[in-house]
């Protein structure tokens, strides 16, 4: 579901567990919309080209981890936003700072 929070696009799902996530509109590969992929196995599936991201931390999954040594290992991550649900609501809070080693496409 997109949504807007703090003034910017924000994309909001839930992983297997049931526990709300909130992350970036954009696929740093090819600069492409995120809006009509899927959650799958509690990796976010670009629908362009099936590139895949945490959706907690941003960090890119494929294809870094099954070609670690290539360029593709160096793909940027998407920007992650904390959440809370409270009351049947949930709120989209600030931008998460990335994990080490992880670089942001905004």
């Amino acid at each position: 579901m997109r949504v807007v929070a703090h003034g910017k696009p924000v994309l909001l799902s839930r992983v297997s567990d049931g526990t709300p996530v909130a992350f970036g509109t954009v696929c740093p590969h090819q600069q492409k919309e995120l809006d009509e992929g899927a959650m799958w196995e509690d990796e976010i599936d670009c629908p362009h080209h099936h590139y895949t991201y945490d959706p907690r931390t941003g960090r890119n999954l494929f294809p870094a981890r099954v070609f670690p040594a290539s360029r593709a290992s160096r793909l940027l991550g998407i920007p992650v936003f904390e959440v809370k649900e409270e009351g049947g609501w949930v709120w989209v809070g600030p931008r998460k700072a990335p994990p080490d080693g992880v670089q942001i496409s905004d």
